[in-house]
């Protein structure tokens, strides 16, 4: 389905180009109130905030169409999919969303993120990918996302105990 802009997931999940996952991974996006009945067979556009969940992917495109799939098929990770929920339900800003998902997804720690370079410049100037205090409140976000997925029963759990009946 057109998904792409942001970053997001990609291969396959409403995000972008091989990216990672996000925008609650067919749990819908901003603005959507979460969900969106799609029509097998139909496409339809829209937008959807995302975050990468493979550190190192290209930028999503938005002239590719990607195939919106649910985020347990791509992460076992209960923090990373109360992340993606948060996100998607508009809770949180796009940018420190991303550091907490690489946090999480890829083991980048909070120095990582911090010095991680965004572009070079060809006077020698770098621009580092986040601010400092991005990566403070994604510590936050994250902090929250583990707290939630704690209290929250595993989505994956109950898909896996209905398997196993």
């Amino acid at each position: 389905q057109g998904m792409g802009g942001g970053m997001g997931m990609g291969g396959g999940m409403g995000m972008g180009g091989g990216m990672g996952m996000g925008g609650g991974m067919g749990m819908g996006g901003g603005g959507m109130g979460g969900f969106q009945n799609i029509e097998p067979g139909k496409v339809r556009k829209f937008k959807v905030t995302t975050v990468c969940l493979e550190h190192g992917k290209k930028e999503p495109n938005p002239r590719v169409k990607y195939d919106i799939i649910p985020i347990e098929s791509f992460t076992k990770k209960p923090e990373v999919i109360e992340l993606c929920r948060m996100l998607g339900s508009g809770q949180l800003n796009q940018s420190a969303a991303q550091a907490a998902a690489w946090h999480f997804t890829d083991d980048l720690t909070w120095i990582e993120l911090v010095n991680k370079i965004g572009a070079r410049h060809l006077n020698g100037t770098v621009d580092r990918f986040f601010h400092p205090n991005t990566v403070r409140l994604g510590m936050r976000y994250a902090q929250v996302a583990a707290q939630r997925a704690k209290l929250r029963p595993s989505q994956v759990d109950k898909i896996e105990s209905l398997s196993n009946q």
